[in-house]
């Protein structure tokens, strides 16, 4: 139903040539962040003429989610060195926030919000996206007009996932990527796929022209809210391998019976992999007899509970070897 309604609602765009209903059913959803006081390098800087340092207290982007009760999702970098904080919604009301939750190493901060009857926006599946489908990124840098830039997924970054497993919290080739004009502006806004869902967040810490677009995708948002609402941070876990994706050849190389798992390619020293024996050349099966690939391993491996021991499958000299490793809190 969902992949019908978008794909009508597309139809309905390139009838219309113009992304009007998507924006309007969105932009209640989107608010401006201000600080108290006027700060420097904000979205104020990046308009003709302006000098770098201009100050306002404008700070960027943000949008209403549902985690357990109405919060705002934006980017740490937007909040980070702002002690007040206010939102500022379509109608014009501004209302005070508090941070919840950051997470510098997504660049993610949750903030809570005490107002009534807010619309809020649905996290879609960034898995589903695919090269060449239409994304809108929205913004509302200044609380007075809600902004809108269209392109289309230039990389989903799935297939790069290996590059977390080592110890980051998404590797640099990991995000989505647009041709949508992503600024300070709309910084830590949405973006937003035909049907109306966000399929990531949106980030820039610059305004160069020509530089690629990236967002954060939605399912690596949606990992992380839980414990931003709990805990104030993401917890996470790290096991010190690298690796990619097992292909046809590497299968009949190594004489796996499938073409399935995540083959090392290299093992940090002194790391919960290394100790509990994981070797290169290794294809890892199983997470405590879960089937995992090049993209689920790093999930599992960053959500895993730190010193609890887990089974590892391994593929190792055509035959299959059980290994035990202990993951560790990821390191600063």
């Amino acid at each position: 139903m969902r992949a019908a309604a978008g794909l009508a609602l597309v139809l309905a765009v390139v009838a219309a040539g113009s992304f009007i209903e998507l924006v309007q059913d969105a932009r209640s959803a989107v608010v401006s962040i201000r600080a108290a006081t006027p700060v420097k390098s904000g979205p104020a800087a990046m308009f003709p003429g302006a000098p770098p340092a201009s100050s306002d207290v404008a700070l960027g982007t943000g949008f209403l989610v549902e985690v357990g009760g109405t919060h705002v999702l934006t980017n740490d970098h937007v909040i980070a060195d702002v002690d007040q904080l206010s939102i500022v919604l379509v109608d014009g009301s501004e209302h005070e926030v508090r941070v919840v939750g950051r997470d510098a190493r997504l660049d993610l901060a949750l903030l809570a919000v005490d107002a009534p009857r807010l619309s809020t926006l649905h996290l879609g599946d960034s898995d589903e996206v695919e090269v060449g489908e239409w994304v809108v990124a929205l913004g509302n840098p200044f609380g007075d007009e809600v902004t809108a830039s269209a392109g289309i997924v230039s990389a989903t970054g799935r297939d790069a996932a290996g590059s977390m497993l080592a110890g980051t919290a998404l590797g640099f080739r990991s995000y989505l990527q647009v041709d949508a004009r992503v600024h300070r502006g709309n910084s830590g806004g949405p973006v937003v796929s035909t049907a109306g869902e966000v399929i990531g967040v949106a980030v820039a810490t610059s305004d160069r022209p020509g530089e690629l677009a990236f967002v954060i995708p939605s399912n690596r948002v949606r990992d992380a809210l839980p414990q931003l609402k709990q805990y104030g941070r993401v917890q996470r876990s790290w096991a010190g391998l690298w690796g990619r994706p097992v292909t046809r050849d590497v299968a009949e190389q190594l004489g796996l019976p499938k073409i399935a798992g995540a083959l090392v390619t290299r093992t940090e020293p002194d790391s919960p992999a290394s100790r509990a024996g994981v070797r290169p050349g290794d294809v890892v099966q199983t997470w405590n007899d879960r089937p995992v690939d090049h993209r689920t391993l790093p999930v599992l491996i960053s959500s895993a509970p730190a010193g609890k021991p887990v089974k590892l499958t391994v593929w190792r000299d055509r035959a299959a070897v059980e290994l035990n490793l202990v993951p560790e809190p990821m390191p600063e």
